[in-house]
C-alpha cells in the first residue's frame, strides 16, 4: 500500500493479553501507574495486571477488529499514529496527528482490516461534537469533516443541540448508525468526500414489563445485527435481550429476529463488539451474548452481563471485585488464531 508501513510481528512472542477471548479492564487514572487487567470468560477468571507499554504510553481506542489505534502523546508538534495488532504486535503506520485536530473524546472504526487489499478507512468520531477525522491507509494526511443530521430536542427552556454519532459498525466499506431509533444511516467513503445516506428504519415493540432499551449496531462478516438490552420499566434493572439481523441496511431495512447464535457469542462492550467462533473450542457456552453493565459508574467496572438465548437466563458477575480504583469502560481482546474481520459465517 504506497505511503503506508507495516511492520510485522515478532514471532512466537507470546500476545501481551494473553491467547484466550478476555475482557481488558485499564486502570487509566494514575498516567503513571496505567495498568490493565484482563479477565477470562472461559473459566471466568482474573489471568493477570499487566502493563502493556503500547498502552500505558498512547491514546489509544480498540476497534471491532481488535486493532488499536495508537497516538503518541505529545506537545504541538505532530504526533506519531499507528495501528497496532495486540495479537500478532503487527502495526500500521498512519499519517501523524496534527495536535489540535484530536478529539478530547473520540473512538476509532476501520472499514475493513487494515492489511487487507482493499484500502481500509480509518475513522475517528469526535463524541461530543458533529465532526469526525478520517484517512485510509496509506494517506499522507488526515482529513476533517463536519456534518448536521438534525438536533436533539431537550427540555424546555433548554436549546436543542446537534446530534452526534457516537457509535458505528462497518459492512461492505460503509458505516452504520442510528438517528434516535427511527432512521438508519451510513457514511459512505467512495466518493471523493464523506457522503451521509439514511433510511427509514423498522420500529421494535418493547417486550411487556420494559420502557427503555439500550441497543447496539454489530458487524458480523458482511451482515449488519442490531442487539437490544431492554431495561425493566425505568429502572437500569435488565428485563431481557434481542437480537435482530438487518437485512438490507443500505436499501430498504428489514428486521429478522435471531434465536440462535449456534457455538457463537456476540461480546459488546462500550469501546468495541466482538465475534467469538467456535466458542465451545475456548471454554466457552455459545449461543450467548456478554455485555458489561455499569450504569452507576461503580469504581470497580461494575457487572459482566450474560444472557443465554437457549433458557432467556441473565446471569451477572464482578470481574474485578476487589479493585477500589476507577476503571475506564473494557474492551474484548479475541484468541490469537480467530481472524473477526476475514472469516465468512452466515446466521440462519
Amino acid at each position: 500500500m504506497e505511503g503506508s508501513t507495516s511492520t510485522p510481528g515478532c514471532a512466537g512472542v507470546r500476545p501481551p493479553l494473553g491467547t484466550l477471548p478476555v475482557l481488558v479492564y485499564d486502570h487509566g487514572v494514575n498516567p503513571n501507574n496505567r495498568r490493565q487487567t484482563a479477565f477470562a470468560i472461559g473459566d471466568q477468571s482474573l489471568r493477570h495486571t499487566i502493563v502493556v507499554p503500547e498502552l500505558a504510553n498512547n491514546y489509544y481506542h480498540v476497534t471491532p477488529q481488535g486493532w488499536v489505534l495508537l497516538v503518541a502523546p505529545g506537545g504541538p508538534s505532530p504526533r506519531a499514529t499507528r495501528l497496532w495488532d495486540p495479537r500478532s504486535d503487527e502495526s500500521v503506520s498512519l499519517p501523524a496527528m496534527e495536535h489540535e485536530l484530536l478529539p478530547e473524546v473520540w473512538e476509532c472504526y476501520l472499514s475493513d482490516a487494515p492489511t487487507a487489499a482493499s484500502s481500509c478507512v480509518v475513522l475517528m468520531l469526535d463524541i461530543k461534537k458533529p465532526s469526525f477525522l478520517y484517512c485510509r491507509v496509506g494517506d499522507s494526511r488526515w482529513s476533517t469533516h463536519d456534518y448536521d443530521i438534525g438536533d436533539a430536542r431537550r427540555p424546555p427552556p433548554e436549546p436543542p443541540t446537534k446530534m452526534v454519532v457516537q457509535q458505528t459498525a462497518a459492512v461492505d466499506g460503509k458505516f452504520y448508525f442510528q438517528v434516535c431509533g427511527k432512521k438508519l444511516g451510513f457514511i459512505d467513503f467512495s466518493s471523493a468526500t464523506p457522503e451521509f445516506t439514511f433510511m427509514d428504519y423498522p420500529l421494535v415493540e418493547f417486550p411487556e414489563g420494559s420502557n427503555c432499551a439500550n441497543n447496539q449496531l454489530v458487524a458480523s462478516h458482511g451482515e449488519l445485527y442490531n442487539v437490544y438490552i431492554y431495561l425493566k420499566e425505568f429502572t437500569p434493572e435488565i428485563l431481557t435481550v434481542c437480537i435482530y439481523r438487518i437485512d438490507d441496511p443500505s436499501g430498504q431495512p428489514t428486521l429478522s429476529k435471531v434465536d440462535d447464535l449456534g457455538d457463537r457469542v456476540f461480546l459488546l462492550s462500550d469501546a468495541n463488539t466482538q465475534l467469538l467462533c467456535s466458542a465451545s473450542k475456548y471454554g466457552v457456552k455459545g449461543n450467548r451474548v456478554y455485555f458489561n453493565h455499569n450504569v452507576m459508574g461503580d469504581m470497580d467496572g461494575g457487572l459482566l452481563c450474560i444472557y443465554d438465548l437457549d433458557d432467556q437466563s441473565l446471569k451477572t458477575v464482578k470481574p474485578c471485585p476487589e479493585m477500589t480504583e476507577l476503571l475506564c469502560s473494557p474492551f474484548w481482546m479475541m484468541p490469537t488464531d480467530q481472524d473477526s474481520t476475514r472469516e465468512a459465517i452466515k446466521y440462519g
